[in-house]
């Protein structure tokens, strides 16, 4: 019933081309005007590249975040830290410089009368060493006011004598100044992602500095969300958020124009004179995202589009088997973009592999039907029968191929990662798109427009080298399969062993590569300054003036001491209530350095609240809510891997359960959890862990489903299925021994190589079934074989290796990654194809129904 099935299959993919020929003209204007129409949609393209868009919306963590944002304001922010050129950071040029920029920036926030929006809408406060909120005592009360204000220091001895008293303030070194006093640092807090869905920016914000930012994390290039130190999400309870407001998703083009605005600034000539800057944060890490990154999917894209066309010169040497396959796959990118610009989908950086993917898989799928076709006009066929003959052996082939690849693809969607889950769904109908124009369009051009046949002169002139070459390589695997096969066990042994060496390993910075002026920046903060990345800890009483209690207070108090004692590498700073505090309790005393701690007595405790709370209400809501019942550590951290902070959060926990269980005798309700970059990194690393094996074992699982449907047969099924798991053996084997991180990008190789690689195999066993079924010989079906298939999928390979190797070209490090590994996989699919599978098929003595057994030369 199958072989019926096949038969029929194959029969009508025969008769294809005539059909198609007679409807040439109504199929060709159909084509360009749905190609036209949903070509209009992509201008409609949305990209979001921020880690918020990683997560569904009604994901737990998404949720969470909101209830934080609620809790305590937007946390995204832009630090820029500064060096002045003359060496010294209090001298009369910096700070005129400073003071310049600061008042700049702070008309632009107090300035929204304006009809037309402003970047810097969102901008909510300035802050520096100017108007840093500074402490002093007077008659058992306290003051808070500027350090520096508006009157600069007049001599040096003003000016070391302010050098000195912020490096001895408490919390001022790390934040704005480095200690060696060479760096500054400017911080400009947002309201991005805490804007109400529907409401307009407020047309002045009040001068009264509002908890609408993480000054002591400097983690605004991540967005946070509420977990408990396991990942799982720590659920704050709903009567602590009623209400939970619905925010405004910010665009990518708000990042992109508020750094652009505030480099309009500080790049004013009167400013650069004196200093140059180094920000970093979301906005800037948006910008430059939006600046390089998505600039060199065009400019990358054009050199891919080259390399593949300069391939098929080489490889066809004919003008039309250069043009149509790129028009196929051109015209298949406008329809699969479109419809994501017609439907409002919002897509990550992502869709540039789906570009090249789609240039890639649609490319193969044309070049299977032109070389066949080539293949039987270079026999002497005309060109009807050489059309009616590559159809009817290589239709049924491109469709399992692109079924298989979609397959592979499809399975993303179980990865709970919303731009990987999108990049799954289109990239299959990218890839079902581009098959549907190499079937029904690709035929009715080459009628118009086909490759000419070569010379018919002699051997040499009627082959391709890659044929001449094929034809040296295929006697290895009827001559010596055991040996090939040994070989291939061999190798993938050992790459199965880097396979357990593997890491699940994120970091949003090293996705910039080494030497981009972003990512020395980045390193630069994390040298002089505090970090940039950062770790909260929230604190939940469940009831009001738990976060008066001097105990509570002690025990965050010694936490904040055992993270920075214990991972002095990682951990740079730790700020909350317990700061406040104790720098109000010191200068309440004099300012002596050894008052600098808590109150023991809860009703002196109690009143240095009170009297900070008069003086400065702004500074104690960024660490505590109005009622006492909430609180947060901020923890500011030096970049690192995900493994790290893997390491510090569960020592963390157990280390915070043991000193604060104490505690739950007077506060059973109460809970602390970790919040912030780091948590959402976890969680991000946990679901790329678990899709990773998830996905890869569906696409499997199916795809060998398919395979033994396809073949009818369990030995054909498992003959196919060994060389496709060699090139996963490869690419994850390569990245355990050379130490190379599966991360967000990385994680897509699996499902799309073995998506593609299956590809290659079912070409070759279809006409191997057909060869064995007609020569009854496996030797002669593997020769024939060969000569019909190896040259297309050596070519295919070729293509799709170029294609994907002009990531390395990038500035995003994981797409770089992605690009290579998956070339890698291509070469590795197409020697074990080559050499593998062919050895196999003699090793089991393959024969899909032929009867008489032929004895296997070894």
């Amino acid at each position: 019933m199958l072989d019926a099935f096949l038969n029929q299959t194959a029969h009508w993919f025969e008769l294809l081309p005539e059909r198609l020929a007679r409807r040439g003209r109504s199929i060709g204007l159909i084509f360009i005007l749905v190609t036209m129409g949903l070509g209009a949609g992509i201008p409609g393209l949305k990209v979001d590249m921020t880690l918020e868009s990683y997560f569904q919306e009604d994901d737990p963590m998404k949720v969470n975040l909101d209830r934080f944002r609620a809790l305590f304001g937007s946390d995204e922010v832009t630090y820029i830290i500064y060096r002045a050129k003359d060496g010294d950071i209090f001298s009369d040029a910096s700070l005129r410089a400073l003071q310049g920029i600061q008042q700049e920036l702070q008309a632009a926030r107090t300035s929204r009368n304006s009809a037309e929006p402003d970047p810097l809408d969102h901008l909510t406060e300035v802050r520096t060493l100017l108007n840093a909120s500074y402490l002093e005592a007077t008659d058992d009360a306290l003051i808070s006011r500027r350090f520096i204000g508006d009157r600069l220091p007049q001599n040096e001895a003003e000016r070391e004598a302010l050098r000195q008293a912020a490096l001895a303030h408490p919390d001022f070194p790390l934040f704005f100044l480095s200690r060696d006093s060479e760096y500054g640092g400017l911080i400009l807090r947002t309201d991005f992602g805490t804007r109400l869905k529907g409401a307009e920016p407020p047309e002045a914000p009040s001068s009264e500095p509002t908890a609408s930012g993480d000054e002591f994390g400097f983690g605004g290039d991540l967005e946070e969300a509420l977990v408990d130190f396991s990942g799982e999400p720590a659920v704050v309870e709903a009567s602590r958020t009623e209400g939970l407001p619905e925010f405004q998703r910010t665009e990518m083009e708000e990042y992109g124009g508020f750094a652009q605005a505030v480099h309009q600034i500080l790049e004013q000539p009167q400013y650069l004179d004196a200093l140059e800057y180094h920000p970093v944060g979301m906005p800037e890490l948006m910008f430059f995202l939006m600046e390089t990154v998505m600039t060199e999917m065009g400019v990358v894209s054009l050199g891919s589009l080259l390399l593949i066309l300069g391939a098929l010169a080489l490889l066809f040497r004919s003008w039309s088997a250069m043009v149509w396959p790129v028009v196929l796959v051109v015209g298949a990118l406008v329809w699969v973009l479109g419809l994501v610009g017609w439907m409002g989908m919002t897509m990550s950086s992502m869709v540039t592999i789906i570009v090249y993917l789609v240039l890639a898989v649609g490319v193969s799928d044309a070049v299977h039907i032109l070389s066949g076709y080539l293949y039987f006009r270079n026999l002497g066929q005309d060109h009807r029968e050489a059309l009616r003959l590559t159809f009817q052996k290589s239709g049924l082939a491109c469709v399992l191929t692109s079924v298989t690849t979609a397959i592979g693809l499809l399975s993303l969607l179980l990865v709970p990662i919303v731009p990987i889950s999108t990049f799954g769904m289109f990239s299959a109908l990218g890839v079902g798109l581009a098959l549907l124009m190499t079937l029904f369009w690709l035929p009715i051009m080459l009628d118009r427009w086909a490759p000419s046949p070569r010379p018919s002169g002699g051997t040499r002139s009627r082959h391709h080298g890659v044929q001449q070459l094929l034809q040296r390589l295929e006697p290895l695997s009827y001559q010596a399969p055991v040996a090939v096969t040994l070989a291939f066990a061999g190798i993938g042994a050992v790459l199965l062993v880097g396979v357990f060496r593997v890491q699940v390993d994120s970091n949003m910075v090293n996705l910039i590569k080494e030497g981009v002026p972003l990512r020395e920046t980045y390193e630069l903060v994390d040298q002089k300054m505090s970090g940039t990345n950062s770790m909260e800890l929230l604190i939940d009483g469940k009831q009001a003036g738990v976060l008066k209690d001097p105990d509570v207070l002690q025990a965050m108090d010694d936490l904040q001491r055992h993270l920075e004692q214990q991972y002095p590498d990682l951990v740079t700073r730790t700020t909350s209530l317990v700061n406040i505090v104790k720098d109000s309790y010191r200068v309440l005393n004099e300012g002596r350095p050894d008052w600098y701690r808590l109150p023991e007595d809860p009703a002196v405790l109690s009143n240095t609240l009170f009297l900070f709370n008069n003086a400065d209400p702004g500074e104690r809501r960024r660490v505590v809510t109005d009622d006492y019942a909430m609180g947060r550590i901020a923890v500011s951290l030096r970049n690192a891997g995900s493994q790290e902070y893997r390491a510090l959060i569960d020592e963390t926990e157990q280390w915070a359960h043991q000193r604060f269980a104490p505690l739950l005798g007077k506060y059973p309700d109460l809970t602390i959890g970790g919040t912030g970059t780091l948590a959402l990194t976890m969680v991000l690393t946990d679901y790329i862990s678990w899709s990773q094996i998830k996905s890869f074992g569906l696409a499997l699982a199916v795809i060998s489903a398919l395979l033994l449907i396809t073949f009818g047969s369990l030995k054909a099924g498992l003959v196919a299925l060994f060389p496709n798991l060699f090139p996963i053996l490869t690419i994850f084997g390569l990245m355990g021994w050379l130490e190379m991180p599966l991360d967000a990008d990385t994680l897509l190789i699996a499902p799309i190589t073995i998506g593609i690689a299956v590809d290659d195999t079912i070409h070759f066993l279809t006409h191997y079934r057909a060869e064995i079924q007609v020569r009854n010989d496996p030797r002669e079906a593997i020769r024939h074989a060969f000569r019909e298939t190896g040259q297309a999928i050596s070519f295919t390979s070729i293509i799709l290796s170029l294609g994907f190797l002009i990531f390395v070209f990038s500035t995003h490090q994981g797409l770089s990654n992605f690009g290579v590994m998956s070339a890698v996989a291509f070469v590795a699919a197409l020697l074990a194809d080559l050499l593998l599978l062919p050895s196999l098929c003699l090793l089991v003595n393959l024969r899909f129904g032929a009867q008489q057994p032929v004895p296997v030369a070894t």
